[in-house]
């Protein structure tokens, strides 16, 4: 479904409008893809996507990834595997990402080592996988980062981010890359 998205902000509430939709009308768990098909699934996406834009819902009040880390439990956020896990910070510290729960999830050994540096939706496309297979809990807590981050910056309604490179979400992710502007 093409959607004509005109800022940051809006990029980021047709994503949580996705996510939400991946929830309610898909019944997705949180480690299989988003399937995303389906003129039900489309229109919910649509509805939800305009009363997130407009704020008749706020999106922090709907996605709920830490209840999510706690009902998940001991198991990998990436691949599932259970036992032996670390904290992971979804946005490395080393990119700028925060060292707070927000930015946390329980993740397996091996699945920290490869993912390394990269935010999700890098490290997913680096294995050819698209960001719909981005487990629910991660890509919830990445996009509420970088909703934060761009309010934080007063970038959330800007035109394209960064400069130059237009409105796809994978680019908008990348706020913690850049150095907050100086602002007189």
């Amino acid at each position: 479904m093409a959607v004509q998205l005109e800022s940051v902000f809006e990029t980021l509430m047709y994503e949580y409008a996705k996510l939400i939709a991946d929830r309610v009308v898909h019944k997705r768990s949180d480690l299989l893809p988003a399937e995303r098909v389906g003129g039900k699934y489309w229109g919910f996406v649509a509805r939800t996507f305009k009363k997130l834009s407009c704020g008749e819902i706020a999106a922090s009040a709907i996605l709920r990834e830490n209840k999510l880390l706690v009902v998940q439990g001991q198991q990998c956020a990436y691949c599932g595997v259970s036992g032996n896990l670390e904290w992971e910070h979804i946005v490395p510290l080393s990119r700028g990402g925060p060292d707070v729960i927000d930015n946390l999830v329980l993740s397996c050994a091996k699945c920290n080592r490869e993912k390394s540096a990269r935010n999700p939706i890098e490290w997913y496309a680096a294995r050819a996988l698209d960001r719909k297979h981005v487990p629910r809990i991660v890509m919830g807590k990445l996009v509420k980062l970088t909703l934060e981050e761009h309010r934080k910056r007063g970038t959330l309604f800007a035109s394209e981010y960064p400069i130059g490179k237009g409105l796809h979400l994978s680019n908008v992710c990348l706020v913690f890359d850049y150095p907050p502007q100086v602002r007189n």
